[in-house]
């Protein structure tokens, strides 16, 4: 079968203009998240469906409703202790999602965040030690808003706004969880 000259010029642009799929870069699984996160006896893995009033309560918070319909702590304790908890969710770079981990304390405060899974071509700087470090000690009462209190990394301004986004998200459902328990 022949295919005509200019059919197969079309088809090669429109191949070129595709947008090119980054592999996923893998960097912590969650059972090795959860071990760089916590150095306990014990650590509870617990799922959460929020109910209306909690999707209510979360969208006070943050002015929107939490995205997915359920989330599973992982809760740190030390005999009946409770040390800390920490969330892996996603949310939408520029085409992909990006999988990350948030720990956090009792406060609800962040501790710590870590990308786990980043799927982008572009944009990976947001795994620097330099940009994480910006978020221990906030909570979801802080805005984190990107080029005010989150500082925007250069190529990567989706990735950061995706971080900033995820990371009081998970604070703010923190507090949710932990007012209907």
């Amino acid at each position: 079968m022949t295919v005509h000259p200019k059919l197969k010029i079309i088809l090669s642009l429109w191949v070129a203009l595709l947008p090119a799929r980054a592999a996923a870069y893998v960097y912590f699984t969650e059972d090795a998240l959860m071990r760089s996160f916590f150095a306990v006896e014990r650590i509870d893995a617990v799922a959460w469906s929020p109910s209306s009033a909690a999707r209510e309560s979360f969208k006070a918070k943050v002015g929107y409703y939490p995205p997915a319909k359920s989330y599973t702590w992982h809760v740190a304790r030390e005999g009946e202790v409770v040390t800390g908890y920490a969330l892996v969710d996603e949310q939408l770079g520029q085409h992909e999602p990006i999988t990350f981990g948030v720990m956090l304390r009792p406060d609800t405060g962040i501790e710590r965040i870590e990308v786990m899974v980043y799927r982008e071509q572009y944009g990976d700087g947001v795994r620097g030690e330099g940009f994480l470090a910006q978020f221990p000690g906030l909570d979801f009462k802080n805005p984190m808003r990107p080029g005010k209190e989150i500082r925007i990394l250069s190529g990567a301004t989706i990735s950061t706004r995706a971080l900033a986004t995820g990371a009081r998200r998970a604070s703010a459902l923190l507090a949710t969880w932990l007012e209907g328990i």
